[in-house]
């Protein structure tokens, strides 16, 4: 054994500074062209294919581990989320249920924690490193931005704001779970 490994830490190889943008890129383009490829009256299941490929591309590539807060906080977080996207959906009226709510709760909570995978797991690691300002504005925008495609550009002011509150507590907690629990309960809420 060489001198030079006694007491060295083994290190996986390096990864390519670029590979990791790969997924990011490819994520945001897949996002903004789900109006064509995702066209209303698709099967369920390549919805949920979707979905679960873009999750899986979320949590696939290792980020930077930054500081985590306590439960404590995280949940003080949480409720702060929470607390402010039921306060906007008592502000706004659904005028109509769709039909197969079960289902469509059910599509709309995958949907959301493969959203926080992708943006605030994956983007946000991949941008912290040029700070947490920097990381909660951009994914924010990215996050607003992929929603214009299927909604249009009314709601970029509401989907920045959700983006914004998400990012923040992506920053807040160190986790994104806490994101993805507070965007399902959005989604939910947005259903009812």
């Amino acid at each position: 054994m060489s001198v030079a490994l006694v007491g060295a830490e083994r290190r996986p190889p390096p990864i390519a500074p670029a590979v990791p943008w790969v997924p990011a890129v490819v994520g945001i383009a897949a996002l903004l062209a789900r109006p064509w490829f995702l066209p209303a009256g698709v099967e369920v299941g390549w919805r949920v294919a979707f979905f679960v490929a873009l999750g899986v591309a979320g949590v696939a590539w290792p980020v930077a581990r930054t500081g985590r807060a306590g439960l404590s906080t995280s949940l003080a977080v949480l409720g702060l989320g929470a607390a402010g996207f039921a306060l906007g959906r008592a502000a706004v009226d659904v005028p109509l249920r769709p039909d197969g709510l079960a289902l469509a709760i059910g599509l709309n909570a995958l949907a959301a924690v493969a959203e926080e995978a992708f943006f605030r797991r994956h983007l946000y690691g991949l941008l912290e490193r040029f700070g947490p300002g920097l990381a909660v504005v951009a994914t924010a925008a990215a996050f607003a931005l992929v929603h214009v495609t299927v909604w249009g550009w009314w709601v970029l002011p509401l989907d920045l704001a959700a983006g914004l509150v998400l990012s923040w507590q992506r920053a807040a907690t160190g986790r994104w779970s806490v994101p993805a629990a507070t965007h399902v309960l959005a989604n939910t809420l947005a259903l009812l």
